[in-house]
C-alpha cells in the first residue's frame, strides 16, 4: 500500500499545459474562510496576491485581464467559482502571466509563467526554504487566519522547512504535519499534507523553478476530515472488490461484456484521501486496480473501483482500456464541459496573443 499524494511533481514544460493543469486544478481547490478585504472584487484579489505575496513590483507592469470566469458548479451548492488571468507587460523585463482561481470568492491557487526575470518591490531571499517561509508568512496575513485550528498552522508548516534538505526527494514529519520535498534541477515543490489520526489529507503546494515562485495550491483552509476511520483493510478491500465485480458488466457498442477473468497479480491498491461525500468534507478510501487476463470488448484490459475505507461501500466501479491507468478524477468536480470550454478559452487567448509575436519575427 502507498499513500498517493495530491498532484504530485506537476513540472510544466510548456505554459499552454501549465494553463490547462490550472484550470483542472481549480476545480478541486478552494477556501472557506474569507480572504483578504471583502470589499475588493476577485480580479482585485488576484493583483493583491502578486502584490503582497509574490512581491510584485506592479507599478513597473501594465495588467491586463485576459479572461474572468464565473460558473456555479453543483458540488459548492450554489457558491461561485472564478477563474482569472491576467497578463502582465513590463518595458523592462518582457511578461508574466498569473492564472489563478477563487472558490466563493477566495483564494484557492496561483500559476505564474514569466517571460524574463520578475520585477520585486524587494529583493527576494536567493535560498529556496527562506523564500518559501517569506512566502508563507505573508500568504498566511493575506488570508487574515492567524492559525487554522489549532493544529493546522502556519508555524508548523514554516518549521518543518528546517528539518529537511531541499535537494533532495525527501519526506520529514512533525506533530500534525508531514512534508514532502521533490527536488529537480531547476525545479523545486514543497508538498504539506494534515496528518489526523495518522492519516494524510490535502494539502498546500508551493513550486519553485530556478528559484522564482511558479505555482501554489491551496487546499488545506478548505477541507475538513468527515472520517479517519479505516475499518476495512487493504485486504478486505480487494475482497470487496473482486465480489462486486462478479456481478459487473459493460457495454462495447451492441455487446454487453458480461464473462471476463482477472488475473491474481498486478493488483495495485491506494489508500486515498481525496473523495468526498459532502462538498469540503474528506473521508479516505481504497482506490483498486483489478487487471484482466486479455484485452476485452471497448479495449478494456482491466477495472478501476474505489472503496469507503470506513463503511466497505463501493464508489465507483469503471471499466478501463488500453493499459492507461486510472482515470484521473478524483473529485466530481473534475469532469464537467464547462471545464473544457475553460480550458479552450484560456488556451485560444494565449496563442491569440503571441499570433501576431510570432508572425513578426
Amino acid at each position: 500500500m502507498k499513500l498517493l499524494r495530491r498532484n504530485g511533481a506537476r513540472e510544466r514544460l510548456f505554459f499552454t499545459v501549465f494553463l490547462c493543469v490550472l484550470v483542472v486544478t481549480v476545480a478541486v481547490s478552494s477556501v472557506a474562510y474569507p480572504v483578504y478585504s471583502s470589499e475588493l472584487t476577485v480580479p482585485e484579489k488576484a493583483l493583491a496576491f502578486l502584490e503582497d505575496v509574490v512581491l510584485l513590483d506592479m507599478t513597473k507592469y501594465n495588467a491586463t485581464l485576459e479572461i474572468h470566469d464565473v460558473r456555479y458548479p453543483d458540488e459548492l451548492q450554489g457558491l461561485a467559482q472564478h477563474n482569472v488571468l491576467y497578463i502582465l507587460v513590463s518595458d523592462e523585463e518582457g511578461e508574466l502571466e498569473a492564472a489563478f482561481g477563487f472558490k466563493n470568492e477566495s483564494f484557492a491557487n496561483c500559476m505564474l509563467g514569466t517571460f524574463g526575470s520578475p520585477l520585486y518591490s524587494e529583493p527576494q531571499p536567493t535560498n529556496t526554504v527562506d523564500n518559501a517561509k517569506g512566502f508563507l508568512q505573508r500568504y498566511q496575513a493575506y488570508t487574515g487566519d492567524p492559525d487554522f485550528d489549532g493544529v493546522r498552522d502556519f508555524e508548523e508548516m514554516r518549521s518543518i522547512l528546517d528539518m529537511v534538505d531541499v535537494t533532495e526527494n525527501v519526506t520529514a514529519m512533525s506533530d500534525h504535519v508531514q512534508l514532502e520535498v521533490i527536488s529537480r534541477t531547476d525545479y523545486t515543490a514543497f508538498v504539506w499534507e494534515y496528518v489526523l489520526d495518522g492519516v494524510p489529507f490535502p494539502c498546500m503546494t508551493l513550486e519553485f523553478r530556478n528559484g522564482i515562485v511558479c505555482g501554489f495550491d491551496d487546499n488545506w483552509r478548505l477541507y475538513t476530515a468527515g472520517s479517519t476511520d479505516i475499518n476495512f483493510s487493504e485486504e478486505e478491500a480487494v475482497n470487496i472488490a473482486l465480489y462486486y465485480v462478479e456481478d459487473f458488466s459493460w457495454t462495447a457498442g451492441d455487446e454487453e461484456v458480461t464473462e471476463f477473468e482477472i488475473i491474481e497479480e498486478p493488483r495495485p491498491v491506494e489508500l486515498i484521501t481525496t473523495m468526498s461525500r459532502e462538498p469540503l468534507t474528506l473521508s479516505p478510501c481504497w482506490r483498486i486496480e483489478l487487471y484482466l487476463d486479455k484485452i476485452y470488448p471497448g479495449n478494456v484490459n482491466s477495472i478501476f473501483l474505489t472503496i469507503w475505507a470506513d463503511t466497505g461501500e463501493v464508489i465507483s466501479c469503471t471499466p478501463l482500456g488500453g493499459g492507461g491507468g486510472p482515470p484521473i478524477p478524483e473529485f466530481t468536480s473534475w469532469t464537467p464541459m464547462l471545464l473544457i470550454l475553460t480550458i479552450l478559452a484560456v488556451v485560444l487567448a494565449f496563442y491569440k496573443r503571441r499570433l501576431p509575436k510570432t508572425t513578426n519575427q
